[in-house]
């Protein structure tokens, strides 16, 4: 499970309306009937408009600063896997999120009257897309830019040629082309993979609007607090503050577990990624000492071959660290741990 929180966009000052992005949230839904479009949910509601949706969150912005984001967008991103094990059931989804947005308010280090912030507190709205699109920041699309930009060159020069501005050998450049597409990385059905196309698999996740301001309109509850926890004297009252991200990401995945029975492998795990990221050395110790089953499917998820991980007696762990280091490393960039 991967989830982000990002404020409405990065700059000096923020729009003073959530309409672009809502207008963004529908572009599932250009090209389809009513009766198929997919709408926005809450709390406790279902077909949200996207007017009803802009007209919540813009009017809750009470004594907000130019320089403070009026939402915040959170993305809610199963893996495949935990896709395939709810039969990719936008319901059992819908119900996830509204459980998961109890564990969001639980993270706040605030209070309102004196108790604890609750999910009732929080003004927000969600909708399921079910498609993704490569982006130019994706690894597959980096990694063939070399090959598509040298192709986009022999398709302007046979241009050229055909048109008598460049001498050369139409044939031979149509050569060139179809060796770069060959050589290209990163191909999807015999195609070499570029920007805009839709990616393939399950790939349905939730975004969500979410207010800064709760539904009462005067609290402000920030997800971007630099605090975890913290406690500052405003006019003579203490007031907490704070949002713990890192307990956050791990109720989330604690939850989706629990609710669906889900097995979850050593390599899906958010601590077993945090310790790739911050302690790889512990990260590649604890992976081989896996049973031979979880390992196995752990491999299966960083897309490394299983044959590169024999059994390895504890006197040799720390080669097998260097060795496995050198391989996972390799396996990484050439796949995706599914997150």
């Amino acid at each position: 499970m991967y989830i982000t929180i990002s404020p409405q966009k990065l700059g000096d000052s923020f729009s003073t309306s959530v309409t672009d992005f809502i207008e963004y949230l529908e572009k599932e839904n250009k090209d389809l009937q009513p009766d198929h479009q997919e709408f926005f949910f809450s709390k406790d509601q279902e077909r949200i408009s996207p007017k009803e949706v802009v007209r919540a969150i813009d009017h809750n912005t009470s004594k907000l600063k130019s320089t403070e984001p009026r939402y915040y967008s959170l993305t809610v991103n199963p893996s495949q896997r935990e896709l395939q094990h709810i039969g990719n059931d936008p319901e059992k989804l819908k119900t996830y999120v509204r459980s998961l947005m109890k564990d969001y308010a639980s993270c706040f280090n605030r209070e309102i009257n004196g108790r604890p912030i609750q999910s009732s507190d929080v003004l927000y709205f969600a909708k399921i897309e079910y498609a993704r699109t490569y982006k130019g920041t994706d690894r597959e699309i980096r990694e063939n830019a070399p090959f598509s930009n040298r192709i986009a060159k022999l398709q302007n020069d046979i241009r050229k040629v055909d048109r008598g501005e460049l001498t050369g050998s139409i044939k031979e450049l149509e050569k060139e082309i179809l060796r770069l597409q060959k050589e290209a990385p990163h191909k999807l059905e015999g195609k070499i993979i570029e920007q805009g196309m839709q990616k393939p698999g399950s790939q349905t996740h939730v975004h969500l609007v979410v207010s800064r301001k709760d539904r009462t309109n005067s609290v402000s509850l920030s997800p971007g607090s630099k605090y975890k926890a913290s406690e500052v004297v405003l006019q003579g009252r203490t007031i907490k503050r704070g949002f713990d991200r890192d307990l956050f990401f791990q109720k989330a995945e604690e939850r989706f577990d629990k609710q669906f029975g889900y097995r979850r492998n050593y390599a899906e795990a958010y601590s077993s990624r945090k310790n790739l990221l911050h302690n790889p050395k512990l990260y590649y110790s604890k992976l081989l000492r896996l049973p031979v089953s979880e390992r196995k499917l752990a491999m299966q998820l960083i897309k490394l071959p299983v044959q590169s991980l024999p059994p390895i007696p504890n006197a040799k762990i720390r080669f097998a660290i260097k060795q496995l280091q050198k391989a996972l490393e390799v396996g990484i960039r050439s796949g995706s741990i599914g997150y």
